[in-house]
């Protein structure tokens, strides 16, 4: 939350301080839309999630055909699928996972003619709520790191929150517990998704009129979310593979732009 809060008094400060920019009038933003998300790793395939995406930004001029904004946004993702939880096992769950973020990108964007946008960034997300069922059951998910652990006191085990194949994990399971006969006796689940979010922004940006756009934005995470052990059979007790999890999200948005022509007007006038 620290840094939630370091960056919103950031876009606060950038909004007071036009003065800063040579003449440029900082132009400020509001977006209010849709996401389709899935979260890939879950074995459940498709973007079938809908989430609110809606918030608000400022958009710096840099160059004529150059700027930089920077968003504070609500944006809900997660993954949906009515029958198999997991494809090709004895699992008959139906699945919804709602994360709800607070999130903040960083965006530059390049501009054609000023009709067409093409922007590219990063953005930072918080968890703020979240919720997992499995046929309407809520799973009790938490915060936390979204690693693999052992069941037992971990000091002095081998450290295997870094694993991502099945066949490392055995391997290091077994060489520790001789006797072991499932994986899963001495491994838990992940039982977390990390509270923290990191993603790569590709938008393509449209003006409709005057100061009305509408917005394509695509988003993926830049490190797991979770890690997930799944199993062959419905006792959770035959590791099948373990899965690095990422969300995966498109957004078509309308972006409202305040300013324009006034920036506009005042980038021609220094010019003279």
């Amino acid at each position: 939350m620290k840094r939630l809060r370091t960056l919103t008094l950031l876009l606060a400060t950038m909004v007071a301080a036009p003065t800063l920019l040579h003449a440029q009038i900082i132009k400020g933003e509001l977006f209010v839309g849709g996401n389709l998300t899935q979260v890939d790793g879950d074995e459940c395939y498709g973007f079938k999630k809908f989430g609110v995406h809606a918030g608000a930004g400022a958009l710096i001029p840099i160059t004529r055909f150059m700027d930089v904004g920077l968003e504070v946004l609500y944006n809900q993702k997660g993954a949906y699928k009515k029958n198999a939880y997991v494809s090709n096992s004895t699992y008959p769950y139906a699945y919804n996972l709602k994360l709800n973020y607070a999130e903040i990108p960083l965006m530059l964007y390049l501009t054609d003619k000023d009709m067409v946008s093409v922007g590219i960034g990063v953005s930072y997300g918080r968890i703020v709520g979240i919720d997992e069922k499995n046929d309407g059951v809520s799973t009790g998910i938490a915060l936390g790191d979204g690693k693999l652990h052992w069941r037992e006191n971990e000091e002095d085990m081998p450290d295997i929150s870094h694993v991502s194949q099945l066949d490392e994990l055995s391997e290091i399971v077994y060489k520790t517990f001789p006797d072991t006969v499932y994986v899963s006796s001495v491994v838990a689940n992940s039982n977390s998704y990390r509270a923290n979010d990191f993603n790569i922004c590709a938008d393509l940006r449209f003006r409709i009129w005057e100061g009305l756009h509408a917005e394509l934005r695509y988003q993926y995470s830049l490190r797991p979310i979770r890690t997930r052990m799944f199993y062959e059979d419905a006792n959770l007790v035959l590791a099948n593979q373990i899965r690095l999890q990422y969300n995966n999200s498109i957004t078509l948005r309308v972006v409202y732009i305040f300013n324009e022509h006034r920036s506009k007007s005042n980038r021609e006038a220094a010019k003279k």
